[in-house]
């Protein structure tokens, strides 16, 4: 058995050898000797974008928490005509990529718009409050699902107790849920503020000066290479110093259930009027972060059939396809390397390459696209060849990208399986890598799925990554709908769109039902 885990071990080490690489490059950059369009940016616009993304980052983790905890609150505790299909409906934004649903909404509001003809005046919001109702809206489902699953099966005991000693409900949403779920809700409204750290084409459309723009404008209107990757190593220390933050207040702050009282719950049943709000509340959430949106597109869609390139439509879908099966395949099987080594290794280990597959993807993908061009830049010069502008460069992006996708996923797949079935196969005779194959990987199926499932609606839906680094004339359904919506072509958007929703649909689907199931 030494041996067959020295091989994955080998494996799993060069990985991330490779990762922490790239990683570090934009990071040395920033000690390099600058140039005097860096000193310019550091000087008078640094600030700005300082300003701007925390202002941002903070605002989209506070509403999408706040709306993301209540309606998992609300599935949760309470039993409530159209509850089941509430619970699936929450789900749904999930599919709208935050740049579609941007454009959307910023047409809506204006003269003639859903909204503002439902208001009967226009909806005037400065760009930087546009940005964050976009990102509210339709990235509170991170929140929903992360405490959804947890208030599930931890606070049913806490729950019973506090109704039973004549707590109102207010009263146990805010003494009881919010403080024992505390660490679901901050880490689920950390992946939020990733998100929204990551997103180029909402502040950009929006025209917000935040990081993610700066390094975009630096590097494809400007080519200044130099301060887009001096930008980059500078947001790569904050996203560290973010993950760092996290994990010491999670490890302080976690509270651990007696066995007593961690038990799911026995959903209060309501009186008629208040059945009657929930749900209002819930179909209000879900129609404006779901409804209005595909009802827009549909109508765009309807009055710009006649003007739809259909043949460059299925180009464009049969390279996001092609793509996105491909780069999943490879990040399933490096993921399943890395988590079935891990698992048997130190914790020391088992930290390091985790946190360093994390790390990846909480880093946004414009700062990934400059890692890999100087990554490549510098292989190219050492090697004296030629690999930049290829579509091995995109690849290998989208694998740094979303590797830390299925790895978290399958890694805590091998944790609740735990190792007793591998070691009762051993026992039986089976080597490592037939009862790896035999045993763990059919009883690991669900996560697989689901780590499958995750890393394609994200791939489909990933923007500036394939605007920096496609080769030439290579399009996908992303980049064609931001390219219409960038040209005010929004009519014609509306068909790429919804072929992205709607892929994107089919997979958040067989999440919500995994959920339910576990």
């Amino acid at each position: 058995m030494k041996n067959k885990v020295n091989a994955i071990r080998i494996i799993s080490t060069i990985i991330i050898f490779l990762i922490v690489s790239i990683l570090s490059e934009s990071v040395l950059a920033i000690f390099e000797p600058s140039k005097a369009i860096w000193n310019h940016i550091k000087e008078n616009l640094l600030i700005d974008y300082t300003i701007n993304t925390v202002l941002l980052v903070f605002f989209s983790m506070m509403f999408s928490g706040l709306i993301g905890t209540v309606m998992a609150y609300i599935v949760t505790c309470f039993d409530f005509f159209g509850r089941k299909v509430l619970s699936i409906l929450l789900y749904f934004p999930l599919a709208i990529p935050p740049y579609i649903g941007g454009y959307v909404y910023m047409n809506m509001m204006q003269v003639n718009g859903i909204i503002a003809n439902l208001l009967g005046r226009s909806v005037y919001l400065n760009s930087l409050s546009m940005a964050i109702l976009v990102f509210t809206l339709f990235l509170f489902p991170y929140v929903y699902i992360g405490v959804k699953g947890y208030l599930s099966y931890n606070i049913g005991g806490y729950v019973e107790n506090a109704r039973l000693l004549g707590k109102g409900e207010l009263s146990i949403f805010a003494k009881v849920i919010v403080p024992i779920s505390k660490s679901a809700i901050f880490s689920s409204m950390l992946l939020v503020g990733l998100e929204v750290l990551g997103d180029f084409g909402v502040v950009q459309y929006f025209g917000v000066p935040t990081f993610a723009t700066a390094i975009f404008k630096s590097w494809i209107s400007f080519k200044d290479f130099d301060s887009a990757i001096r930008l980059s190593g500078n947001m790569v220390i904050v996203v560290f110093i973010l993950l760092v933050f996290k994990n010491v207040l999670i490890n302080k702050k976690n509270q651990s259930a007696t066995t007593t009282k961690s038990r799911q719950i026995h959903r209060r049943k309501l009186s008629v009027p208040d059945q009657a709000g929930l749900l209002i509340m819930g179909l209000t959430v879900t129609t404006l972060s779901f409804g209005l949106p595909i009802y827009q597109l549909f109508r765009w869609a309807a009055e710009s059939i006649t003007r739809v390139r259909y043949v460059e439509i299925f180009s464009m879908l049969k390279n996001t396809i092609s793509m996105t099966m491909l780069v999943s395949v490879i990040i399933l099987i490096i993921s399943f390397i890395l988590a079935s080594y891990t698992r048997v290794s130190s914790k020391f280990t088992k930290v390091i390459y985790g946190k360093s597959t994390l790390l990846s993807y909480a880093i946004p993908g414009s700062v990934v696209a400059m890692m890999i061009i100087l990554f490549f830049r510098n292989l190219d010069s050492s090697l004296n060849i030629s690999l930049s502008t290829t579509i091995i460069m995109l690849i290998i992006a989208y694998v740094l990208r979303y590797l830390g996708v299925a790895y978290e996923n399958l890694e805590n797949g091998f944790n609740k399986v735990g190792i007793k079935f591998h070691e009762a196969s051993r026992l039986l005779g089976n080597n490592y890598y037939e009862s790896l194959f035999k045993v763990d990987l059919p009883i690991l199926k669900p996560f697989i799925i689901s780590s499958f499932s995750m890393v394609l609606i994200d791939l489909i839906k990933e923007l500036p990554l394939t605007l920096i680094l496609r080769p030439f004339n290579f399009h996908t359904l992303a980049t064609q709908a931001y390219q219409y919506a960038s040209d005010e072509m929004l009519a014609e958007s509306a068909v790429p769109s919804l072929i992205i929703i709607s892929i994107c649909m089919f997979f958040v689907v067989g999440l919500a039902k995994k959920e339910r199931r576990i």
